[in-house]
């Protein structure tokens, strides 16, 4: 009522210019609703989006560690069963050098008892017996010579020398 005119047909039926003024505010407000829900919806769709974009990548990461651990998984049994083969080769190799010091000290030690089976025949030798203690001249170059070698035999063999008289 701002200086127009008023209408007249406008003044025979008050109403209506109120009617006329709830159905305009009624359409704005529609119309407003209609600009609300549609922005809610595409804002919804937006994060539907986002968060079906974000349960594809999770997923692919969850695959993705899937395949690590079995990954993983083979490894550690490859890795399991190469040092199974190694601690086995071990073993061996454990085994055979037990055989071989076996053998080599069954051999040292047969070597000794010859050695010493020879020094005993050696002096056996080298004493005179008991019918020729008077002739030790003619057999004194024989006694000097089976000495020498006795001696070198026994240094050969890490013992000691004996005077094969003194037995």
């Amino acid at each position: 009522m701002s200086g127009a005119t008023p209408d007249p047909a406008a003044a025979a039926n008050p109403l209506g210019e109120l009617a006329k003024f709830a159905l305009a505010a009624t359409e704005r407000n529609m119309a407003l609703a209609r600009s609300w829900s549609d922005a809610l919806l595409a804002m919804l769709k937006e994060q539907s989006e986002d968060a079906r974009a974000t349960l594809t990548t999770l997923a692919a990461s969850l695959e993705a560690m899937e395949r690590a651990l079995a990954s993983q998984e083979e490894t550690n049994r490859a890795l399991r069963q190469s040092l199974e083969g190694y601690r086995q080769i071990v073993d061996r190799y454990v085994s055979a050098q037990e055989r071989t010091a076996g053998l080599v000290q069954s051999a040292v030690d047969d070597l000794q008892t010859a050695g010493e089976g020879q020094m005993e025949a050696a002096r056996a030798l080298l004493r005179p017996p008991m019918w020729a203690t008077e002739a030790t001249g003619a057999t004194e170059p024989f006694t000097q010579m089976m000495q020498a070698w006795t001696d070198a035999f026994t240094r050969f063999s890490g013992g000691r020398t004996a005077d094969p008289r003194s037995s």
